[in-house]
């Protein structure tokens, strides 16, 4: 088993806290296993998650908190960079990934991630064609928050998100927040 999975069961197994944002515990025995892996001899972190089989975290709970948790953890833009390039092909078999990864890392930029242009740019576009291509509401929400006024840019995914804008909460709330006018959406 991949290193990040046996850590992500033990921390289930343990009853360890994943909430990136917790104040009583910091997630300090999740975080300690990472950093432990990123200072043994058998691989790093960056390593590990560029060769996790990415279909086989759904079975854990919580999966999408240690994810977000262990990419916290990569400082280096390049050292992201390669795991999000590894994951790229992988993502229609992982939709819940993708919109993670998107909106919780793509969505602050380049600067702030950490990631390089060519990297966040490639994740807007495959996050695009899987938007296009499954319709997944959670996945257009982070588009639209994402992109904010750019997103008029790419016209298909507009007149995706107009024809739902009536039917979704989630995307008017969005669309709202971003400040975007929609022909069919009542403010």
């Amino acid at each position: 088993m991949n290193q990040f999975l046996e850590i992500v069961d033990m921390a289930f197994k343990n009853h360890w806290c994943v909430n990136p944002f917790c104040t009583t515990c910091g997630t300090m025995d999740f975080r300690n296993a990472l950093r432990d892996l990123n200072n043994s001899d058998r691989s790093n972190l960056v390593e590990t998650l560029s060769t996790v089989d990415i279909h086989e975290l759904n079975r854990f709970p919580n999966w999408d908190n240690a994810i977000r948790i262990a990419l916290g953890e990569i400082k280096k833009p390049s050292d992201m960079d390669t795991v999000l390039r590894s994951w790229l092909p992988h993502l229609d078999s992982n939709v819940a990934l993708a919109d993670i990864v998107l909106f919780y890392f793509v969505r602050r930029g380049a600067l702030f991630a950490p990631m390089s242009i060519e990297v966040l740019y490639e994740w807007r576009v495959a996050c695009i064609s899987l938007a296009l291509k499954i319709k997944d509401e959670s996945l257009l929400e982070s588009l639209v928050y994402t992109l904010g006024s750019e997103i008029q840019n790419y016209k298909d995914l507009w007149y995706l998100i107009e024809g739902i804008s009536d039917k979704s909460q989630r995307i008017k709330l969005a669309l709202q927040r971003r400040d975007l006018p929609i022909n069919n959406y009542k403010a």
